[in-house]
């Protein structure tokens, strides 16, 4: 049976208030247009203080990427935040992996970004909830990658 998808429009909409609610007290999340724009090597003031304030509330975070190394270590080694790249996502070897790292079961995590077949499939591949965000660039590749998504996602999805 296929899972109901969760929806927000934004990562920072994941307040700690929320995972706690949830008994989620890890954050695996995917990079781009989903923490950052495509290809930014910074986030913006919104996401970097979602980081921190997942940081405060004791919520672990790992970013999990199919980029290349060195453009996801760009963006979080000077955030200090643990990251995966390459991680081969839909497949669930990659979150497997991170949840170990960190020490997380599947049942406390949550997976969160911006495309159902990659992101969304790699969590729920995992064993995990996720959540998919809408993402931070918008152009033709996107809109058209969102509508083929739509059946998949279902009218009952739940929105934050």
């Amino acid at each position: 049976m296929r899972k109901p998808v969760i929806v927000t429009e934004d990562i920072c909409q994941l307040t700690p208030e929320w995972l706690y609610s949830k008994n989620l007290t890890t954050v695996l999340s995917d990079l781009d247009n989903t923490l950052a724009g495509y290809g930014a090597n910074v986030p913006d003031e919104a996401a970097a203080a979602w980081i921190g304030s997942l940081k405060s509330a004791g919520i672990r975070l790992m970013i999990i990427s199919n980029a290349r190394r060195e453009r996801v270590a760009a963006f979080c080694g000077p955030l200090g935040l643990p990251f995966l790249a390459r991680a081969g996502k839909p497949r669930a070897r990659g979150l497997l992996e991170a949840l170990e790292t960190l020490g997380a079961s599947a049942a406390e995590a949550v997976m969160v970004g911006d495309q159902y077949f990659t992101d969304i499939k790699a969590g729920y591949n995992a064993g995990m909830r996720a959540v998919l965000v809408e993402p931070r660039t918008q152009g033709f590749f996107f809109t058209v990658r969102r509508w083929l998504e739509i059946p998949f996602i279902g009218r009952k999805a739940e929105r934050l």
